[in-house]
């Protein structure tokens, strides 16, 4: 308790805290979180309960929406208008009183089902933080080893949100019934790296707290082997010495050896011997009670047992309230829950399978009367009773409420209890989830849409393909049915797929046949299907041909929503295809729709392919001040989004050399977890150009697993691995995987259907293979290539370096200098400087090998500015090529000029500028170096000229020639 009352304390001083107990059924963690209760109400904090159930017929967040609809019941209308905010329509459509507290709630716009779930999780972590500042709060779930999927992830969520606020987070589970492949293993894998969690591990009894335990609560003394029997039977578990303490002073044994005569064989037996002593009727009510769930209600009962009023009912049920059996609910009338699951586990278990579906049979078909026009809310509590009763009731049924149920899990953002609802009704319609033919029916149709939503929703664990081969067969019911407005919806569900994957253009296409062809219908599917004809097919003519369609439409029809919709994905359709400018303009029209059109996932869109297409241009500041507003719009649009958000925003800083920030920004992409490959292969680079070889590997790797866990194709994780693994080999010069990133290159442009921006970033890796290897064939296919892409960037590497490579290569070295003269001035004007560096480093390698009039100065003064620019960004596999490089061709500089006094070709420079009356900064500007680098060397100069001020050091160069 002492552990617990300090995570307590520490929460109620404004640091939220998590703490999960964890220990075998009965071992005291319901107790141990009642008294932190007693002792936090103490302290004046609100404390609020939820449990989970064994089975499936609680809703998903039973837990939460327990323990929100208690604080709802017992808070003031304005008090929590106040609280929940402008999230109180998302979380009513969990929590129904919230309705009943604020009846005039407007509903929340619809969004992808990614983004609005994150919605509700951060409405409620917003309430819970605002109810948290008028009275510290506690909030308590038990038994989480029953949570549903989504009531742990919200229970994850809640962990990095509620960290500043005086919030306490409370849970139990049973060890022992979760394994490593439990999805409770899975959240506490998670929390375990937040510094705010706690897990805490509750073990039995000792063998003299036994002893004092006996003694204290039945007044009996064991001692010797007595105790040791009793030890070794209940090893300590206070929940099996509490029973069997009330067992045996109800069997009125009060002698220690009475007590080891009859001692049961465990926990269950325990229960069972104190529940026959009940009364015969109070023994069948309870019985039909644990069949309906850990806690029910007396209107539950009520139907089943029409041979008693209800007043004889609630007599029945105060002879099991007096065992200590069931315990009433509190703040709820007529609302009872088992004192502790195990005795309900243990009565519904010592059921015959033949009685037990039968009483399934009746409580199904009693709730559904006694719930009439509000069997909708109880789906999914219906669902499970009619699935368990299914070889009496048949399947009829069955099929409705699992179809019902999973509608509300994907309205309540519960997308893994939805797949399972809709996949349970499908087998027991006798339809093969993962089959290939036509829904047979609409109401076939029905479930194999929700099923796909479901699937799309969870994409990371299911794959696309699988929920796009779904929907396709919802569809197809749909339009040869001649049902319309479904085929439509069908067809208009989103997804954020990944390149590679395909049917999507297909489907819509087929869709749009279905519709008037200048509607608004069409307006959106043709949107929709610019998008995926250049995605899916590479198809830039008809893609633009769709958008163009669609923004008529929109303009038409004054829809400034379809208008921003299409001009946000022709934009990323123009930047895939390489046309820079015109995706700039596409995002930038986009932008200006959103004050008045309120559609952050279309402006994230647009923002995050304009800067792209800015950055590649060398419009290093334009990009930064493009994606910058996407910062505050990642709550509102879905992981996939939100990691190329969070990508772009990196970029400027790492192409500028700011590797903090950038580090920073790719942290936060990194915990999104989602779409990842671009964060992967940036972090990789960044990794590698510092010199932390060891972390670039364990990066390279992910990338590498994210690369063959994706199917081949022209995909993202093909393009950019290709090229990230080549660059890593020419920072390195470790070549062994040159064979993987030519692979990974040919499975890209071999594709008929890949993108031109796949193909540049595939090409880029192709072509660092073809410098590598010295390979003249390949490097003049791949400048052939790029030769007309002159004066850009694929972000971290010029297209002008790559031409002067593979000129090189080629053995014309002439043209390769003329291209990395280019690759000089892009990168001056961009601000891009460690590819400056680079290509410092590449142009003297190049003049060292050409050995013509004036290269051997020219090569030492570009290996002295790389190593300048290496030696100030710390990128230390420049820096050791770079002396390595100076030190080789130091015997050879008899023709270097000599400068009085030791002062060097850089020294110099600077000196020059200094006599022209250029200030620090103006000097940096020039040189493309930092104004303290400037500085350093000034004051070197001063020191080997014995210059006093920048007059005396402008005077020395004027006296010895040197301007």
């Amino acid at each position: 308790m002492a552990e617990l009352k300090a995570v307590l304390d520490e929460s109620l001083s404004g640091h939220g805290q998590m703490a999960m107990v964890a220990g075998e059924p009965g071992i005291g963690k319901t107790r141990a979180a009642s008294e932190l209760a007693n002792y936090a109400q103490a302290l004046g904090a609100q404390v609020i309960w939820g449990w989970c159930y064994e089975g499936e017929g609680a809703p998903p967040y039973w837990p939460w929406i327990q323990s929100i609809r208690s604080y709802v019941r017992g808070a003031i209308a304005a008090q929590l208008a106040s609280e929940m905010g402008a999230g109180a329509a998302d979380i009513a459509t969990l929590v129904p009183a919230v309705h009943e507290k604020l009846p005039d709630l407007i509903p929340s716009p619809q969004l992808e089902p990614e983004q609005a779930r994150f919605r509700l999780f951060d409405s409620i972590a917003t309430f819970f933080r605002n109810a948290s500042t008028s009275s510290a709060l506690v909030i308590i779930l038990e038994d989480l080893h029953w949570a549903d999927r989504s009531s742990l992830l919200l229970w994850e969520f809640m962990s990095k949100e509620l960290s500043d606020a005086r919030v306490m987070l409370l849970g139990t589970y049973r060890d022992v019934e979760v394994d490593r492949r439990h999805p409770l293993s899975r959240s506490i894998g998670t929390l375990i790296r937040e510094p705010n969690f706690h897990r805490l591990l509750f073990g039995g009894l000792s063998l003299q707290d036994v002893g004092k335990f006996v003694e204290l609560s039945a007044g009996v003394t064991l001692t010797g082997s007595n105790l040791e029997l009793i030890y070794a039977r209940t090893e300590g578990n206070p929940l099996f010495l509490n029973e069997l303490v009330r067992l045996l002073a109800d069997e009125r044994e009060g002698a220690a050896d009475s007590w080891t005569a009859r001692l049961p064989e465990g926990i269950r037996d325990v229960i069972g011997r104190r529940v026959l002593r009940l009364p015969e009727t109070c023994q069948e009510v309870l019985t039909v009670a644990s069949v309906i769930g850990r806690e029910f209600t007396l209107g539950q009962l009520a139907p089943l047992f029409a041979n008693l009023t209800d007043e004889q009912l609630m007599d029945v049920l105060d002879d099991g309230l007096t065992a200590r059996i069931i315990e009433e609910t509190p703040n709820i009338l007529a609302r009872y829950r088992f004192t502790h699951a195990l005795i309900q586990e243990t009565m519904a278990g010592e059921l015959s399978t033949n009685r037990r579906v039968r009483l399934h049979a009746r409580i199904a078909e009693a709730l559904e009367e006694f719930y009439g026009s509000e069997v909708e809310s109880h789906a999914a509590e219906l669902a499970h009773h009619f699935s368990e009763a299914q070889t009496v009731l048949g399947a009829e049924k069955l099929v409705r409420y699992c179809l019902l149920a999973g509608e509300r899990g994907l309205a309540s953002y519960a997308y893994e209890d939805a797949l399972t609802h809709f996949e349970r009704g499908m087998v027991a319609r006798g339809i093969i989830p993962s089959g290939t033919e036509a829904a047979p029916d609409e109401e076939s149709a029905a479930l194999l849409f929700g099923l796909g939503r479901a699937q799309a929703a969870t994409a990371q664990t299911h794959g696309f393909q699988e929920a796009l081969n779904t929907l396709r067969r919802a569809f197809d019911y749909y339009a040869e049915a001649g049902l319309v407005a479904q085929a439509v919806a069908v067809a208009e569900q989103p997804m954020f797929v990944a390149l590679g994957f395909t049917g999507v253009e297909r489907l819509i296409a087929q869709a749009l046949e279905l519709v008037e062809s200048d509607s608004i219908e069409a307006g959106r599917l043709m949107a929709r299907h610019g998008y995926f004809l250049n995605r899916e097919l590479g198809d830039y003519e008809a893609a633009t041909k769709a958008f163009n369609g669609a923004l008529a439409i929109a303009r038409r029809e004054r829809d400034a929503a379809l208008e921003m919709e299409a001009l946000a994905m022709s934009s990323m359709s123009e930047m895939w295809q390489s046309r820079w400018q015109s995706s700039v303009d596409m995002g930038l029209r986009a932008v200006e729709l959103a004050p008045n059109v309120g559609n952050p996932r279309a402006e994230v869109i647009a923002r995050i392919h304009g800067a792209a297409s800015l950055v590649i241009l060398g419009e290093r500041e334009r990009g930064r001040e493009f994606i910058k507003p996407s910062l505050s719009l990642l709550d509102r649009v879905e992981h996939g989004l939100q990691a190329y958000a969070l990508w772009l925003n990196e970029a400027p800083a790492r192409l500028g050399g700011d590797w903090q920030v950038a580090r920073d920004f790719n942290d936060r992409g990194l915990e999104n977890g989602h779409f990842d490959t671009f964060i992967l292969g940036t972090r990789v680079m960044l990794e590698y150009e510092v010199g932390e070889y060891s972390q670039g590997e364990t990066f390279m790797q992910r990338l590498l697993e994210a690369m063959t866990g994706a199917p081949p194709g022209p995909s993202a994780e093909y393009a950019f691995s290709a090229q990230v693994i080549a660059k890593v080999a020419r920072i390195t010069g470790v070549t062994d995987r040159l064979e993987v990133a030519e692979s990974a290159g040919m499975t890209v442009v071999s594709s008929p259907a890949a993108v031109p921006l796949a193909v540049s970033l595939a090409r880029i890796g192709l072509s660092l293979v073809a410098v590598h290897r010295g390979d003249v064939g390949a490097a003049q296919e791949n400048y052939a290539f790029f030769d007309s892409q002159r004066g850009i960037a694929y972000f971290d590497f010029s297209v002008d370096r790559l031409l002067g490579l593979l000129s090189q290569t080629m053995g014309n070295l002439d043209q390769a200098a003329a291209h990395f003269e280019e690759a000089l001035a892009f990168c001056r004007k961009a601000g891009y400087r460690p590819e400056l560096a680079w290509t410092y480093y590449d142009y003297a390698d190049l003049l060292l090998a050409r050995s013509e009039v004036d290269d051997l100065p020219n090569a030492t003064e570009f290996l002295d500015q790389s190593l300048t620019i290496a030696t100030e960004l710390v990128m230390r596999p420049l820096m050791e090529r770079t002396i390595a490089r100076q030190q080789g061709i130091s015997p050879t500089l008899k023709d270097a000029p000599a400068y009085p006094d030791g002062l060097t070709e850089r020294e110099v420079g600077v000196m020059r500028l200094i006599a022209s009356g250029r200030t620090n900064q103006e000097i940096g500007d020039e040189l493309f170096i930092s104004a303290r680098t400037v500085a350093n060397h000034v004051a070197s100069i001063f020191n080997k000229t014995g210059a006093a001020n920048r007059a005396e050091a402008a005077t020395y160069a004027s006296r010895n020639g040197l301007v």
